[in-house]
């Protein structure tokens, strides 16, 4: 590990001591894991950014990792506002729910994927609600939680005209009142265009999530209500 150079993000950093940082790190190969890194490089002082793709080298044999050396591999995408803080809740997603030192190959390419839509959404060329749901539902997936849009907790097909309701550790099961099917297959195909359907996949995703984060809130939520 001493002599490997790994690529990765900075999901989170706070502060160890007055010249440390302890850096929580998204890479491919060792998933999410800490590291300890100092601000400043010989006279150089870091300018330690989220949503930078960096390269870095690791060392140590305990959980908590020693930054040795650490170099920008491409810029850092320039999100503002409501982008800025969607792009601070993913990392806090991953943060709160992807294990430690679990490798995160196809995680790291799906992070990177969301990060370049994000840059589109800054850009006004797609809408940010989809992509923050297709991130949520793809690290739901990755976490062994897949959902099934097309089949409902007893193995019948989702049918558009009859109503569901989401059970936890089950699936959607069929209800007298509840989900339109034709949303739930919509949310499946990512057909976005109605506002019922990203406001139902908005209310799943958050009563899907919610068993995983536990009680304590998301910090960056509190960052959309106070914009």
């Amino acid at each position: 590990m001493q002599t490997q150079l790994w690529p990765g993000y900075i999901l989170h950093s706070r502060p160890l001591a007055e010249d440390k940082l302890i850096l929580q790190l998204l890479l491919p190969q060792l998933g999410r894991l800490s590291a300890v890194v100092r601000k400043r490089q010989g006279k150089t002082r870091l300018a330690l950014q989220p949503f930078q793709l960096l390269m870095l080298q690791l060392s140590g044999r305990t959980e908590l990792k020693t930054v040795k050396s650490i170099d920008e591999a491409g810029p850092a995408p320039l999100y503002s506002g409501k982008v800025l803080y969607s792009g601070l809740y993913i990392n806090e997603l991953v943060c709160r729910l992807w294990p430690d030192n679990l490798a995160a190959e196809q995680l790291f390419m799906l992070y990177q994927h969301s990060l370049q839509q994000l840059l589109q959404v800054q850009h006004g060329q797609l809408e940010l609600e989809p992509c923050l749901r297709q991130f949520e539902f793809a690290l739901l997936a990755e976490l062994g939680q897949p959902i099934d849009w097309q089949y409902d907790a007893n193995g019948d097909g989702i049918v558009a005209a009859r109503q569901y309701q989401w059970q936890h550790e089950q699936g959607f099961v069929p209800v007298n009142s509840g989900i339109a099917g034709q949303l739930l297959l919509d949310i499946g195909q990512q057909h976005w265009q109605h506002s019922a359907t990203r406001q139902v996949a908005k209310q799943l995703s958050r009563q899907i999530l919610a068993p995983l984060l536990g009680a304590k809130p998301l910090a960056s939520r509190a960052l959309f209500s106070s914009s």
